[in-house]
């Protein structure tokens, strides 16, 4: 009886070390695995803290603290804030995605957004250019245009640009959700309904070739488009134009060729 009792409880032992023995390979990959990742760790911690959109803030917003958050940044850009406090009550001029530092030239000094004469540089992403249009109280809304806005762009032109006969003037959107970097020179300064001579705008380097024909042979007029229909701000290269070596120039059959005209 004995015998038999001795005999089932070695395998029974032999389980219960194989069992042991497993949760001892398992506690021991695990903390292998903890010291490996040590370094990954510690070097998320490293950089420069600065204060980076907690979320999506949309353009012409005053922003809250809760808005907000620190975060290291291993190459934080120029005029970076340090606190929180720096930047609450200020306005954004752009779309400031989540996790994006906050730097000055994104902000307005104040929930007024109408004044443009702090902006230290033009936020201009890679791949896209500053291009500055002409406008009047009749051509650009009245003066309501201001830094942070978005513009549809209109053009009137005779068809017989392109050579059609009998000719007729045609009026087409051409460009839409344009965003607005500078209103007048830089040396001046902005305030509420003034009416100035210029715009600055975004583009891309291939879209100024057909929006600098425009100017040259139609008549331009822009509409000012609602903060809710704004459209998200480029962070890199347009796909259709990587770099402005992209522009190669553009003519009346190009211009035909886009928008029609005179099939309208």
């Amino acid at each position: 009886m004995s015998l038999a009792t001795s005999a089932l409880a070695r395998p029974r032992r032999g389980r219960l070390y194989i069992i042991i023995g497993a949760i001892l390979a398992v506690l021991a990959f695990a903390t292998a695995a903890g010291i490996a990742s040590l370094p990954l760790i510690q070097g998320s911690t490293t950089g420069t803290k600065v204060v980076v959109a907690s979320h999506d803030i949309k353009a012409r917003t005053v922003i809250q603290a809760s808005d907000l958050s620190l975060s290291n940044i291993s190459q934080p850009p120029p005029q970076a804030f340090a606190a929180v406090k720096d930047v609450a009550g200020k306005g954004s001029r752009v779309d400031i995605p989540a996790g994006m530092p906050v730097s000055a030239n994104l902000i307005a000094p104040s929930g007024d957004l109408l004044s443009s004469s702090d902006v230290a540089y033009l936020p201009i992403p890679r791949g896209w250019v500053a291009v500055t249009v002409p406008t009047n109280e009749q051509v650009g809304v009245g003066g309501y245009v201001q830094v942070g806005d978005r513009i549809t762009m209109l053009a009137t032109i005779n068809t017989a640009a392109f050579g059609q006969n009998p000719s007729r003037a045609v009026v087409l959107t051409v460009f839409r959700d344009i965003d607005v970097l500078r209103v007048g020179p830089a040396s001046g300064s902005s305030t509420t309904g003034a009416v100035t001579s210029s715009l600055t705008v975004l583009m891309t380097g291939c879209d100024s070739e057909y929006l600098f024909w425009l100017l040259n042979n139609a008549s331009m007029k822009y509409e000012l488009e609602s903060y809710t229909d704004y459209q998200n701000l480029p962070t890199g290269p347009d796909t259709k134009c990587q770099n402005v070596s992209a522009a190669t120039g553009v003519g009346p059959k190009d211009v035909d060729g886009r928008w029609h005209f005179t099939l309208h």
